[in-house]
């Protein structure tokens, strides 16, 4: 594990997710689970198995850790609407599999719509914020008051996007962690295969939570992620900015 803050807050190291000690709780952020079935409605057609290979990765996170307690922070589900064939079948199957082994709790995200229907079958609580202790875990697409000392969200999905010498780029997905409106701010990348990221924008055209959208993030430190395989910390973006893809 990365050590963020305070001996408590953890990289789940080598996942997208966060171990937070004194909750024993594993959090992840943007499965988007049943992204097919949504582009298939736009008559884009993908493999049936994208989200099962997100579902497969939230297993080995979960099996790798063995937390007490699991938070999904927004958007498990892809589309906005009534969920198809697609989101149905596979967020049943995610917490049929997890709602006995672990407390479940979702955080609302943008996208989740109608997904109160399938968590009430399993008694899981759907909220807008879930605040414990010194934290405050909302998706990031709203700016609720009264935030605690440290704020966790996802919405954004953050990656970066480096050159080297030669012109070659490579994209990661990636965590951010710094300081926004007097709070310590950690943005979690996606944990959906498809949903790759956007590039860290630092000059804000681009940014998507209000949380972030008005500040200079240069000050942020980013943690380079690929999933199952390792967990890199590079600078804060401000020593580094030069390696950034334009």
């Amino acid at each position: 594990m990365i050590e963020l803050y305070g001996g408590d807050l953890f990289i789940a190291d080598p996942w997208p997710a966060v171990y937070v000690k004194s909750m024993d709780a594993i959090v992840l952020a943007d499965l988007h689970l049943g992204i097919e079935g949504a582009l298939a409605n736009e008559g884009i057609f993908l493999p049936m198995s994208i989200s099962e290979s997100t579902l497969r990765l939230v297993y080995r996170v979960l099996d790798d850790y063995s937390p007490s307690m699991v938070i999904f922070d927004g958007d498990v589900k892809h589309g906005f609407g009534l969920l198809n064939t697609s989101e149905w079948v596979h967020v049943r199957n995610l917490f049929r599999e997890i709602s006995d082994r672990f407390d479940v709790v979702v955080v609302r995200g943008n996208h989740d719509n109608y997904l109160g229907v399938i968590l009430s079958r399993f008694n899981i609580p759907f909220v807008d914020r879930y605040d414990y202790g010194m934290y405050t875990f909302i998706h990031g697409h709203t700016k609720p008051p009264d935030l605690r000392d440290i704020v966790i969200i996802g919405h954004e999905h953050p990656s970066i996007t480096l050159r080297d010498d030669v012109g070659v780029k490579y994209k990661f997905k990636c965590f951010l962690w710094g300081e926004a409106h007097g709070h310590r701010v950690l943005i979690l990348p996606s944990v959906g295969e498809l949903a790759t990221g956007a590039t860290i924008n630092i000059y804000e055209e681009e940014r998507l939570s209000p949380l972030i959208k008005d500040i200079d993030i240069t000050g942020f430190k980013a943690y380079a992620v690929v999933p199952g395989e390792t967990v890199q910390e590079f600078p804060v973006l401000k020593d580094f900015i030069d390696f950034f893809s334009p």
